[in-house]
Parts: C-alpha cells; sequence; structure tokens
C-alpha cells in the first residue's frame, strides 16, 4: 500500500547493558548505518543468542529484517518486543512497526489491529493514527471490490439463462419460419399440379 507512512526507525539507546551486549548493538547499529542491514541483523543476532528476551536486540533484529524485506520474520520480533518490554515507548514502537510489517504483507486487518493497539500504549502517535486511517480505507476499498466480484459471479448464471432462453426462442422462430416456408412451398405445389394444362384430346 503505497500511501502508508514509514516513519525512519529508531534504535534503543544501549547504555543499560553489559559490555558485551552492548559491543554487539553498538556493531550492529554501525552496520546499519551504513546500509549493511544482513551483518547489522547477525551482529543482532548475537545477543539473542545471549538472551533471547532482550527487546532491544528484539527490536533491531526485526528492523533490519524488514529492511531486507523480510516481514514475516519482522513481525514476529515486533511482537516478541511487544510483550517482553516494560518500556511503552518501546512497546508503542515495536507495535507500530508490526503494523508496517503487516501492510507490507497485505495483511490490512492485522496491521489494523496493531496500529490500534499502538495508539493504545502511546496516544500521541500521529503516524500510527495515520497509518491506521490508511488502512481502514484499503480494507474498504478491497471489501467494496469484492461485493462487486460476487455480485457480477451472482449474476452470470442469471445472464446464461437469459441466453439460453433467447437461444430456444430464436430456435421456435426458426422452426415456425420453416414450417410456414414449407407450407407455403406445399401450397405452391398443389397451385402448379392444378395449373397443368390437361393433355390434348386428340
Amino acid at each position: 500500500m503505497k500511501q502508508i507512512i514509514i516513519i525512519s526507525f529508531l534504535f534503543i539507546s544501549t547504555a543499560s547493558f553489559s559490555q558485551t551486549v552492548n559491543d554487539f548493538l553498538v556493531k550492529g547499529n554501525e552496520w546499519y548505518k551504513k546500509g549493511d542491514y544482513k551483518q547489522a541483523q547477525t551482529e543482532y543476532e548475537k545477543v539473542l543468542k545471549k538472551d533471547e528476551k532482550n527487546t532491544t536486540a528484539q527490536f533491531n533484529t526485526g528492523v533490519a529484517l524488514q529492511r531486507q524485506k523480510n516481514y514475516t520474520d519482522a513481525a514476529k520480533l515486533f511482537q516478541s518486543s511487544a510483550e517482553n518490554s516494560t518500556d511503552t515507548s518501546i512497546r508503542a514502537r515495536s507495535l507500530y512497526n508490526k503494523g508496517i510489517a503487516e501492510v507490507n504483507q497485505k495483511q490490512l486487518q492485522e496491521a489494523i489491529n496493531s496500529f490500534k493497539q499502538s495508539l493504545r500504549v502511546n496516544p500521541s502517535d500521529d503516524d500510527a493514527r495515520e497509518n491506521l486511517q490508511k488502512a481502514l480505507n484499503e480494507l474498504n476499498k478491497q471489501n467494496k471490490q469484492q461485493q462487486n466480484q460476487n455480485k457480477k459471479q451472482d449474476q452470470k448464471p442469471q445472464d446464461k439463462k437469459q441466453e439460453n432462453k433467447m437461444n430456444k426462442q430464436q430456435a421456435e422462430n426458426l422452426l415456425n419460419q420453416l414450417r410456414q416456408e414449407e407450407k407455403r412451398l406445399q401450397e405452391m405445389q398443389k397451385q402448379k399440379i392444378k395449373q397443368v394444362k390437361p393433355d390434348k384430346d386428340w
């Protein structure tokens, strides 16, 4: 859905983590800034190997995956990040990004739910509100198109019946015309017989 706004993803501060974890996150952020999302993902996943519920690593890995258009796995990580985090900012952004991933998978109803959840956590997020409205509009549009298609399909059998009726009617008309033509030819034949001159009487 082209009109959906995708805001730039923000990385969460890494100051409160252990040195090793912090190093991996910092390296991941550096790779991300260079545009090497695969390498960034590798660094973030090193953190997840040590602590699978690390919400910063989950969030950042989700972002890196989203940049690589791996929306399915990104959505799962954003969901985990939202569930595991006690930080409302992380939860709101995770749910928002999950909505973006779902939009990219054309899962509009799921995206709507994610944007709504994000707004419940952070009601002042204008981007989430705007994307929610656009997703709702797109879903309504798709539903109307589907209804129109269903109506057309329902009408097709009736149209075929009408076509069949027309064909039967045409066949009957043609048959009547042939009968009349045959009758006319028979009448003409009788007239000819009547008009034949009798043999000359010698």
